[in-house]
Parts: C-alpha cells; structure tokens; sequence
C-alpha cells in the first residue's frame, strides 16, 4: 500500500516529533555541494522488473541534468542475458526495451509493434491495422504508412517491419521480440 502526502503552501503544520534528533554533520565531514554522490542500489529479481527500475533511474538523472549518470558494476553488466536486437515488451507497464534500453513510443507505434509481435509471420492489409489497432477505419491508409515509419525509425532497424507489396505488412522472421506476458 502507498500513501501521498499533500501539503498547501500557506497552510502551517505542526512539525513531527522525532525520537531521537538527527545531528549535524561534524564540521570535519563537511561536503561541498559539487562533490558527487554515490547511490547503489541491488534489484534482484527477473529482467523484466530490473530493466524497468532502471528505466526509472535513468529518467530520474535525466531531470537531474547533465552532470548525473547511471553507471551499472561490472556483475550487473553481465548479469544481463539479453540479446543486443532482442526487444522486450511488457504489456501491463507498456513498456518496449531493446538491448536493456527503453524505447519511447508512442501510444498507436507500441500497440502496432505488440499487434503484429502476437502475430508472427502473418501479412495484416493498411485497413485490418487500422480496424485492429486503431479501432476504426475512418481515417487514411497512409496513417498506417508514416506510423510504421516512424516505428521503424524508432527502433533502428527498417528492416524489422517488412513492407509485402500489393498486401500490407508483417514482422520480419528474423525478429526478435519477447512479451512479458505474466
């Protein structure tokens, strides 16, 4: 269970009482603002929950600008069994990860990649993608055209979605692409 605490601005509350108070820091111990700061954390568990915490850490130092990072140990590193082109999709957190990294897709560019990974080796026409992954069918053929362009940019490979002519798309043989399906 979690719990969110808001405060207003200009309400005052009383200040909670502490047990024991927390001392100063000796003077001797001093830290300078721009010293930098090690936090090490240990996520045990499978890949998919480590890669998301991950995820959360690197966009957490991403706020924090330029000068923060993410390194992972040496034991972390190899700890990771996943292959460099292997894509990683978790369905409930709606999450795509290839080779450790999140991918950042949009709402339709995710549902179009998960639609035809459960789809492996059929070919799906513009208008089935459209009444499959977005519902309707009341838009153009070329939505479907810059989306998968656009997924394919996305994730460094064009060659992940293959164009059949005359019929529509599919998901290359080759590709490498796990669910999370827990």
């Amino acid at each position: 269970m979690s719990a969110l605490a808001v405060a207003h601005p200009h309400s005052t509350y009383p200040r909670p009482v502490l047990l024991r108070p927390v001392p100063d820091p000796p003077p001797e111990h001093h830290v300078e603002d721009d010293q930098p700061v090690t936090v090490t954390i240990s996520i045990a568990g499978g890949a998919g929950g480590r890669e998301r915490v991950l995820a959360a850490l690197r966009e957490l130092v991403d706020a924090a600008g330029a000068s923060a990072a993410v390194e992972l140990d040496g034991a972390a590193a190899a700890g990771s069994t996943e292959n460099a082109g292997e894509i990683r999709l978790d369905p409930r957190a709606r999450t795509a990860f290839r080779g450790g990294g999140l991918l950042e897709l949009s709402r339709l560019e995710y549902d179009l990649l998960l639609f035809l990974a459960r789809h492996p080796r059929q070919v799906f026409s513009r208008s089935q993608l459209l009444t499959h992954v977005w519902g309707h069918r009341h838009t153009t053929n070329r939505t479907v055209d810059v989306h998968v362009s656009r997924l394919r940019t996305k994730l460094g490979d064009p060659e992940l979605i293959t164009t059949v002519y005359g019929l529509g798309y599919r998901l290359a043989d080759d590709a490498v692409i796990v669910i999370d399906e827990r």
